[in-house]
């Protein structure tokens, strides 16, 4: 299933960040680093109350980030960070994410893929069949949370 990352309505969780003096840049706009900042405070959160929410004790470690700036932000204000499974594999994961400002336009987009870690070897390793099963209903579900 192909989503539209920017579109709110594929997203069921979120976390309201308010934008700091701190974020700002030498150009006068929230620094891109902020914007990654904060969506990565929703995916974090998207995985403990979420995704590992029952399930056994299992390791995510971030293979790759690729992120999409549409639009500035300024200070201050505030935004709606969102994430969503959209991806399941065998060993990896994909955790969409899209960054939207107080009046509701999207200003980034991101993809980041996380990857399945054996804590003992620090290798790759496959899902366990129960964490794989709930991040295939995730991923298909319309919003990324459980049904």
């Amino acid at each position: 299933m192909a989503f539209d990352l920017a579109d709110r309505g594929i997203y069921g969780f979120s976390t309201s960040e308010n934008l700091r003096f701190a974020d700002v840049d030498a150009n006068g706009h929230v620094n891109n680093g902020a914007f990654i900042e904060l969506l990565e405070n929703a995916r974090v959160s998207y995985l403990r109350q979420i995704v590992r929410s029952g399930l056994p004790r299992f390791r995510l470690v971030i293979g790759r980030i690729e992120s999409d700036f549409k639009r500035q932000m300024f200070y201050p204000g505030a935004a709606t960070a969102c994430a969503r499974l959209i991806e399941a594999h065998e060993r990896k994961c994909v955790i969409g994410q899209a960054l939207f400002d107080g009046e509701g336009n999207c200003t980034s987009v991101q993809r980041v893929i996380m990857v399945s870690l054996n804590e003992e070897t620090h290798r790759s390793t496959p899902f366990a069949s129960e964490v794989r099963d709930m991040l295939d209903r995730l991923a298909a579900s319309h919003d990324g949370l459980p049904t």
